[in-house]
């Protein structure tokens, strides 16, 4: 199973409701997931470092296993309800028991296919009796387990030919390692002046590094977002490798534009994500990029050549992008989130990929992008800014999109540094708000420390809680705000 889709299930479970006041939990399941490929190596005290930072002395490998346990039971959970319908289980083996082949189990963390439930087990009222060896049904289960073979040979031949092909990657100080699904390395490419740091998060490499048929030719492609350890001077780069790791084509964010006041055109790409192929058209790459210093952004769509399509400019920096059908006619559209310009707030935006073009019309004069042409976006959200972050903060942020079951989820962190105290939203099909919550006890206790003593002091009200619904739609809506539909308690 590669790893860009285990990384979906869990980025799915991070941001589901079963998780979002169990803080401690996510962490752990992020530590689990980061050191999944190198399970045998990892050890209770580099996991004590991870979830109690300032008490790796009084903690000990049974705090551990405590939190191994609650993390096992809220999966249990998780996937008992929300999750039920989820393609993939994320379960933790029994350490401490034996693993199927007799030999000591060492991972902490597996991922597999759900696995289908049988036709005894779906026989009317539950019934569970045995089915006799002579059963009327015995063509059809003849005819079944022809398939069964036939995929059982496929399946098999497909495995002989496995081992050359691209499936996962690896960064390795200054080094991108490229291995097939069994973990073996295929190739390794070295950057002299190394990675950027946030580079090294799994998360952040699972959005920077695609392996798939691009040219709908049968081989696989490596597309890797290169940022490097200056991102001040130099720009980030996609590269394009063959499956062989030969280098096909480089393509580079951004352009010299008169708003930048004579800066440099040094752009970081954020995030990158390549739009199913159709009947009418192959698969693009949609890049989102922004300058290194903060506005503007650019959304880039290419071809498989590395060839640049299509862009938007953004007076704001957004920094996740994903694609998702929200409305179900077969057709993709692109959702990126960040902050706006527009007084410094959390930004949600919809594009319709055959539509990316122009720029961002914007209310204040100085941030207006000139000379790109009129934009059309399909949908612009601005998110309201907490009394809080209004204190301590120049912005809010809007970050990790997601969509499940016609649902658009993300998150809105009220706290820069370190990030954190989040607001979580979510918006049914029609862009109905239907939840909008803090998630857990963080932005409280933040609110709470901040607001304890002085003239100003107060609890987090009602109304302030309210007023976290006010999302303000400049385009897309019929209104000003955001229709509110039945809201989630």
């Amino acid at each position: 199973m590669d790893r860009t889709t285990i990384s979906d299930q869990i980025d799915r479970i991070l941001h589901s409701r079963s998780f979002a006041s169990k803080s401690q939990l996510r962490k752990l399941l992020e530590v689990l997931f980061q050191n999944m490929e190198s399970q045998s190596t990892l050890k209770p005290d580099r996991v004590i470092r991870e979830l109690w930072p300032n008490e790796t002395k009084t903690k000990g490998s049974a705090d551990v296993a405590t939190e191994m346990n609650r993390l096992r039971h809220a999966l249990e959970s998780y996937y008992q309800g929300e999750g039920s319908a989820d393609p993939i289980m994320i379960c933790l083996p029994n350490r401490a028991a034996p693993a199927p082949d007799g030999t000591q189990e060492k991972r902490w963390i597996v991922a597999k296919p759900r696995e289908a439930e049988t036709a005894e087990s779906r026989l009317p009222n539950g019934d569970q009796r045995p089915v006799s060896r002579l059963s009327a049904h015995w063509p059809l289960r003849l005819a079944v387990a022809i398939v069964a073979i036939g995929i059982m040979s496929f399946v098999a031949i497909r495995m002989l030919t496995a081992d050359d092909r691209p499936q996962i990657g690896r960064l390795d100080a200054s080094t991108l390692t490229i291995m097939n699904a069994e973990g073996n390395e295929l190739w390794r490419k070295t950057f002299a002046e190394g990675f950027t740091t946030d580079w090294y998060f799994a998360k952040a490499l699972g959005s920077r590094l695609w392996i798939g048929d691009l040219e709908g030719k049968g081989h696989a492609s490596v597309l890797f977002l290169y940022g490097p350890a200056d991102q001040q001077s130099h720009s980030s780069t996609v590269i394009c490798y063959s499956d062989r790791g030969n280098e096909k084509w480089r393509w580079t964010p951004g352009r010299e534009l008169p708003e930048l006041n004579g800066s440099p055109a040094t752009f970081r790409t954020a995030a990158l994500v390549v739009l199913k192929a159709t009947d009418k058209r192959p698969p693009r790459i949609v890049v989102a990029s922004m300058h290194s210093i903060w506005w503007p952004s650019q959304i880039a769509v290419l071809d498989a050549n590395g060839k640049t399509v299509s862009e938007y400019w953004h007076s704001g920096a957004l920094t996740y992008l994903i694609s998702a059908d929200l409305d179900g006619d077969g057709r993709e559209e692109l959702i990126a989130t960040g902050v706006s310009e527009y007084d410094h707030q959390a930004e949600l935006l919809v594009l319709d990929p055959d539509r990316v073009f122009g720029a961002s019309t914007e209310e204040r004069p100085e941030f207006q992008i000139h000379g790109m042409g009129v934009a059309q976006e399909r949908l612009r959200l601005l998110f309201p800014r907490s009394d809080l972050n209004r204190a301590l903060f120049q912005f809010n942020w809007a970050t990790e999109p997601t969509v499940e079951r016609s649902s658009v989820r993300l998150s809105v962190t009220e706290c820069i540094t370190p990030p954190g105290c989040r607001i979580y939203y979510e918006f049914d099909k029609d862009f109905r708000l239907i939840a909008a919550y803090a998630g857990s006890d963080e932005f409280r206790s933040a609110h709470a420390r901040f607001y304890q003593g002085g003239k100003d002091a107060h609890p987090l009200s009602e109304e302030e809680q309210a007023a976290f619904q006010k999302v303000r739609c400049l385009v897309g809506c019929k209104s000003e705000f955001v229709p509110v539909g039945k809201l989630v308690p």
